[in-house]
């Protein structure tokens, strides 16, 4: 089950985890989209140069094409000269086979492309790396390569009739921000946007010293001060019956840990911060 609600930060993708965890997911603009479809469409280009340099450089394969472009020149100088004597211009069967050549090289290119990067990099691209973008299923799991094929060959029709106006308007008029491809697939495009730095654990003015031995300091690990810290800093967030929850339940947790017969302090909170404390003091002891 999915829906879509608005926040401050723009369109969200909420659904329920297998657990029954509600999730929320950023959704991506199209103006985001495109710039890092602009920057992908540079880094294809480049591809494609390689690609020509590295088949010219070939004896055989560079003598056919430099063949091919010569034949084309030729015979669009002739029709333009035969043009020119009869006043009208035919068509141009030569002009129609490059035009159709180099859409289907583009075609094979990109799709190529989009699916290779998808692939290597759980469903970014160098342009969405460059952006902060990934593709996913609209389930949160990483894309796999069935919906990367499929998405990538709807491409065919998302940018129809040109510079990808059918998959702008899906953009605009799909609540998820989806073009077609990502509909048949069953993807999204979300935002990674960095996360704010956590703020300092606040400590108390009239903080205990709490005693430890070296085996017990020994004991608190980066696992245990990743407990401690996340637990001190969501306090705020939480209201008073889940803030009791929470300290209580890691509290008894660092307890067990440590082999202490009770709490030596009756507020969990203050615990947990002497804890932290003595921590912190031992690590910058060694």
């Amino acid at each position: 089950m999915s829906e879509l609600a608005d926040d401050r930060e723009g369109l969200v993708h909420s659904f329920l985890s297998p657990e029954a965890v509600r999730l929320d997911l950023s959704i991506s603009g199209p103006v985001p989209r495109m710039l890092a479809y602009g920057i992908d469409l540079l880094c294809m280009g480049i591809v494609l140069l390689l690609l020509i340099a590295f088949l010219m450089s070939s004896s055989s394969i560079g003598a056919a094409i430099h063949h091919f472009l010569n034949g084309v020149v030729r015979g669009a100088v002739q029709q333009s000269r035969d043009a020119a004597a009869q006043h009208h211009q035919p068509a141009n069967p030569f002009g129609g086979l490059v035009i159709a050549l180099l859409v289907l090289v583009e075609f094979v290119v990109s799709t190529c492309y989009f699916i290779f990067w998808e692939m290597v990099t759980g469903g970014r691209s160098p342009g969405k790396l460059i952006v902060g973008l990934r593709v996913v299923r609209q389930t949160g799991l990483p894309i796999d390569l069935r919906s990367s094929v499929i998405r990538n060959l709807m491409r065919a029709v998302d940018i129809l009739p040109a510079e990808y106006l059918v998959g702008l308007i899906a953009i605009l008029l799909s609540p998820s921000g989806e073009r077609l491809g990502d509909h048949v697939a069953g993807t999204v495009v979300i935002r990674l946007d960095r996360p704010e730095t956590a703020g300092e654990i606040p400590l108390s003015a009239g903080m205990q010293k709490l005693v430890l031995t070296r085996a017990q300091l020994a004991k608190i690990g980066p696992r245990e001060l990743q407990l401690i810290r996340g637990v001190l800093r969501r306090l705020p967030q939480v209201d008073d019956l889940r803030r009791a929850e929470l300290v209580a339940q890691a509290a008894e947790t660092m307890r067990v840990r440590l082999d202490l017969p009770d709490l030596p302090n009756s507020d969990g909170v203050a615990f947990l911060k002497d804890l932290l404390s003595a921590a912190e003091r031992s690590i910058s002891v060694r």
